[in-house]
């Protein structure tokens, strides 16, 4: 049974033939993250006072460097969020990309979201209702939905897709990481790169990104991940790379099979660190003569 499902896995896989989209590559729209500042809607534990505004900011990129649009809107929790009509008619739009508790809308949906964490709450929640706080401490995730265009009206030309938020009670917010360069032979990329042969992209992080948190076990250091990409014809051999911390075993690398021909590539790394923050940074380098 075991063969069979691969057998039919790889004739798909053939049928698609070179139309077969990696991960990694870039043929259309893509949203490769989308990164909010900050990172996380903070509440003082103190004071409980409401945390300021939050920004999303989209890496959305194309083939061919194309302008492209993004819209965002915070998803109404009476729904699926991630059922299509967020942005649209189960959103409520976020100006210029910006969440701010100021907004009545926002904070109906806010209201919704408290009461889904402590049905037995009330009307009303009340942030000093131990289950409301348990839950604020936790973090009660917000749903921001996204759509990208180039104006094309094709489905290559549009994505849609949703990024997650938290709300959440601590006197320990959390940053984004920032990426501080990509490195060829630990060195800055700056080519030319030989064609027909792999080689290895390399992260640096800027100072302080990798931060210590309380955990469930007591503190505990961020193990970033990354997502690599990269235009033109090569081929991203690691797709997914990650940062050892703490003795936990990690690869930061990406393998890269650079192309047969001439052109001019453009290779995006996305860091996250599992806890809501991203950060990313491209290069533009040459590969061959």
């Amino acid at each position: 049974m075991r063969a069979c499902v691969f057998i039919s896995l790889a004739a798909a896989l053939l049928a698609c033939g070179p139309d077969f989209e990696l991960q990694s590559e870039i043929r259309r729209v893509r949203v490769l993250g989308i990164r909010a500042e900050p990172p996380e809607l903070v509440l003082d534990p103190d004071t409980g006072a409401l945390p300021g505004p939050t920004s999303f900011t989209a890496l959305a990129v194309t083939p061919d460097a194309r302008p492209v649009t993004v819209t965002y809107a915070l998803c109404r929790l009476n729904g699926n969020p991630y059922d299509g009509r967020c942005p649209g008619e189960n959103g409520v739009p976020l100006a210029d990309g910006t969440l701010s508790l100021q907004n009545p809308d926002v904070q109906a949906v806010l209201l919704q979201a408290l009461q889904a964490a402590n049905p037995n709450g009330g009307a009303t929640p009340n942030p000093d209702d131990p289950r409301t706080r348990a839950a604020l401490e936790k973090g009660i995730p917000l749903f921001v939905g996204y759509e990208a265009t180039d104006g094309s009206g094709t489905p290559e030309g549009t994505e849609r897709g949703v990024r997650q938020v938290l709300v959440r009670m601590t006197r320990e917010p959390n940053h984004n990481p920032g990426v501080a360069d990509i490195l060829w032979n630990d060195a800055p990329l700056v080519g030319p790169l030989p064609l027909e042969q792999e080689v290895v992209f390399r992260p640096t992080l800027t100072e302080g990104s990798l931060e210590v948190f309380t955990g469930e076990d007591g503190a505990e250091t961020e193990q970033v991940f990354y997502s690599w990409f990269v235009t033109g014809d090569g081929e991203v051999k690691e797709f997914r790379s990650l940062e050892p911390v703490d003795g936990r075993p990690g690869d930061p690398t990406s393998k890269y099979e650079t192309p047969k021909a001439p052109q001019r590539l453009t290779v995006y790394v996305v860091a996250r660190d599992g806890r809501g923050g991203v950060g990313w940074l491209s290069r533009e380098v040459d590969a061959g003569p």
